[in-house]
Order: structure tokens, then C-alpha cells, then sequence
């Protein structure tokens, strides 16, 4: 597969939030603050499986007069929607869930949202994960969004084939043995030199997930570009191209993976909880054959989100209570028993509910303890607006590497070339 090729709607979307939240940074929010006194509507733009339609039907019933209209889109559709109401200065939500994914570039242009600090969210800090927390406010002490949901990692890894290479099956042994990313590469080339099986999909999955684990990535909180002198990016560089042989050079979300996956070609994934299910879903007959462990040095965080109150709303006190109310830890752990939302409230973490999770699919039977000891290992990781493209360029740039048709050291310069164009637009 040409890995040039790779598109992204994350980074498709996320490239052009820049210019069109600059372009509105100097329209009036055209709102005013407080209700009339009667029935109110708050309108909440999301997109499809954050779980909450029933929660606000008991807001509903609990708060005579307030109404949620819960308007869904498709996950890019609902970002790029966001956006071009705020372009325009009318016709935003008076609540919008946002990704983490577009949460810097949405942080551009803060005053266009309501700073939920004005109404107390500053008193909420303690019930939420610090890294979490620390993504949706600011050094000034503003709070753009009410955290939902997070997404730890952990690493996913087939017992049968761990066990037929003569490596260990436990999770707590398999943590223990594979605690470094040298001790994993190690470990994945004993596991193709007994039984040809590649140890994980695709390089761009390894620089992700070493990426994650590191505070300073691509940029100084200041906007100062550290590319080519951050550890962490050096790191996880050098590490996947050491792993090249050890990676079956498949992508996820593609056909080709759920099959590969299926056939056992690779032994272990890293995932956050809400992945289980692809793996449950794409390869049905492995059942009972995969157990969880930490991965390597730590963790780090794919997925998750914010309720973010637009400066457009008439209604910005009943959007704060409801939003608040409705992440709050009581509410995220109904969340996470509907839907499966895992929470960003650790004050939970020991709630049978979570603790106890299990799945017959997988051995162990503590999945939620795995993920919620996860959590609690996942750094405050600086993104800044330009993140998502240099992501999808390193990614690309590895890509070439594994199909042969660059050099590691032509790879990185390119892909250097290519990160200073794109700062440079």
C-alpha cells in the first residue's frame, strides 16, 4: 500500500480550522447572556456514539423547562460545522462536543466560547484526570470545555502466539518482560524468529504510541518548533525504524487489516478501550484468545473529548449546569455502563462497574482496572495546533521506509522538508 497516499479526516479538517477560525477572530458572538425566564432549549451539536441521549431525557424530566435538542453529524462533519458557524457569527450550538483532536486550534480563538471558569468549572478541577483537565484550560486560569470521555492504552496481545514462541503469557509477566521498547522489539523478533508471525500492523502505530508517551513532542508550549532536537520524536523515530522488520506494514481501519488480524499475522495492539470492539468485530474466531497488558513505559491517550459552550448562546448558565451535571462522576460511570464512554473522573476508578469489567472475549477479567491503572500513567502531552498534520507526515514518512521506496535518513529529511512548508503556509 502507498503510504503517500494516507488520508486523514482528522488532519484534513484540522488544517483548515486554523484559517477559518482566524478569519472570524474578529466577529461579535452576537449573544446574550441569561435566559428570559421561560422554557429554554439548549441545542447540543455531537456525533454518533457518545452515549448521551438518555442522560438528557433525565435532565429533562429532573429540570421542568429545559429541553436538549441533541443534533448529531458525523464526526468530521460535526468539527467542520462548528466551524463555519463561527465563521459566519451565528447559527452555532449552545453546546458542542469537541476532540481533542481539535481542541488547540479551537483554543485560537477562545473568546468565541464562553470561559466556564466564569460560573465555577475552576471548583471542578479535582474530580478530573490532571492530564485531561490541563488540555481544555489555560495558564490564565480559563476553562474552554468540561471534559467527557478518555481513551488510555493499553497493549492487546495473542496469547497462543506468545505462548508458541516461548514467550510469557501472563500479563503481569508480559508487562514485567516487555517493560521497555527495546525489551518489546527484542521480544518481537523472538516471536518472528519461532513463528514467522509479525509482533504488530504498521510502523505508524509504534511512533504513535512511543509519540504519546513523551510531554514535548513537536513544539514548545510557546510555539517554538523542536522537531528535530525533542527526545521523545527522536525516540520514537528510531525505535520504529528498528521495529521495520517486525511490523506487517498493514494499516489499520483498512480490509486488509481486519484479515490480517483475523489470521493472526500480527500478535499484539495498541489500544484504548473503545478499540476492543474492532478487535471483537474483525475477528470473531480468536475469541479467548487475547489477554491485555500495560504496554511499555507507561501509557498514553487515543481518543476523548470536551462540551465546550459557544459565546453564541443565549443561554450560557443552564448550558454550564447541564454540561456539568452531565459529566459529572456520578453520570460518567452510567455512561460508561451504557456505552462504554470510559471516564475521566478517577474518583470512580475502584466502582465495581469499572473495576470488575470483564469480557469473555478477552481472558483477564479486570479489563477496567488495566485501562483505569492506564489512565492514571498517560502524560499531559503539549498538542499544538499544527500537531495533527506533522503527525500524519512522520506517519507518511515511515510509511516510505516500510514499502521500500525511501531510505530512514531521506525519509526523515523529507518528511523535515515537508514539516517546514507546512509551518511556513
Amino acid at each position: 500500500m502507498n503510504r503517500l497516499a494516507r488520508k486523514s479526516l482528522l488532519v484534513a479538517g484540522s488544517i483548515g480550522v486554523a484559517a477559518a477560525l482566524a478569519a472570524c477572530s474578529s466577529s461579535g458572538s452576537g449573544s446574550s447572556e441569561g435566559g428570559s425566564g421561560d422554557d429554554v432549549t439548549l441545542t447540543m451539536w455531537l456525533w454518533p456514539g457518545m452515549g448521551f441521549a438518555d442522560k438528557a431525557k433525565q435532565y429533562e424530566e429532573e429540570n421542568p423547562g429545559i429541553k436538549i435538542n441533541i443534533q448529531e453529524a458525523e464526526y468530521a462533519d460535526a468539527h467542520q460545522n462548528l466551524i463555519t458557524a463561527l465563521a459566519a457569527g451565528s447559527g452555532a450550538p449552545d453546546i458542542s462536543g469537541v476532540d481533542e483532536g481539535y481542541l488547540e486550534r479551537i483554543k485560537e480563538s477562545s473568546e468565541m466560547f464562553y470561559d466556564l471558569a466564569d460560573y465555577g468549572a475552576a471548583d471542578l478541577e479535582e474530580e478530573y484526570l490532571d492530564w485531561k483537565w490541563a488540555q481544555a484550560s489555560s495558564d490564565d486560569g480559563s476553562v474552554i470545555g468540561i471534559p467527557t470521555d478518555i481513551g488510555p492504552m493499553a497493549m492487546a496481545y495473542r496469547v497462543d502466539l506468545f505462548e508458541e514462541a516461548g514467550l510469557p503469557t501472563d500479563p503481569d509477566e508480559v508487562a514485567q518482560v516487555m517493560s521497555t521498547w527495546d525489551d518489546y522489539i527484542k521480544a518481537g523478533q523472538q516471536l518472528m524468529d519461532e513463528t514467522g508471525t509479525y509482533m504488530f500492523s504498521d510502523v505508524a502505530d509504534l511512533y504513535s504510541a512511543i509519540r504519546e508517551q513523551g510531554q514535548k513532542q513537536y513544539f514548545e508550549t510557546d510555539g517554538t518548533l523542536i522537531i528535530e532536537d525533542s527526545p521523545q520524536i527522536l525516540k520514537a523515530w528510531d525505535k520504529s525504524i528498528e521495529a521495520m522488520d517486525i511490523q506487517a506494514n498493514i494499516e489499520r481501519q483498512t480490509p486488509e487489516w481486519g484479515a490480517a488480524l483475523a489470521n493472526g499475522d500480527f500478535a499484539t495492539v495498541f489500544l484504548p478501550p473503545w478499540m476492543l470492539q474492532n478487535i471483537k468485530n474483525d475477528a470473531p474466531d480468536t475469541s479467548g484468545l487475547w489477554d491485555i497488558a500495560l504496554m511499555p513505559e507507561g501509557s498514553g491517550n487515543w481518543g476523548g473529548s470536551f462540551l465546550t459552550v459557544p459565546a453564541q448562546s443565549d443561554h450560557p448558565e443552564e448550558a454550564y449546569e447541564f454540561i456539568t451535571w452531565l459529566m459529572s462522576p456520578e453520570n460518567q460511570l452510567d455512561i460508561f455502563e451504557e456505552n462504554g464512554n470510559f471516564p475521566s473522573t478517577p474518583g470512580i476508578y475502584d466502582e465495581p462497574a469499572i473495576n470488575e469489567l470483564d469480557d469473555e472475549f478477552f481472558i483477564r477479567n479486570d479489563i477496567g482496572a488495566i485501562y483505569a491503572e492506564a489512565a492514571t500513567l498517560v502524560e499531559d502531552v503539549y498538542r499544538a495546533p499544527m500537531t495533527s498534520p506533522i503527525n500524519t507526515i512522520m506517519q507518511d514518512a515511515l510509511g516510505t521506509v516500510a514499502d521500500g521506496a525511501a531510505e530512514p535518513e531521506a525519509a526523515w529529511d523529507q518528511a523535515m522538508l515537508e514539516v517546514d512548508r507546512q509551518i511556513s503556509r
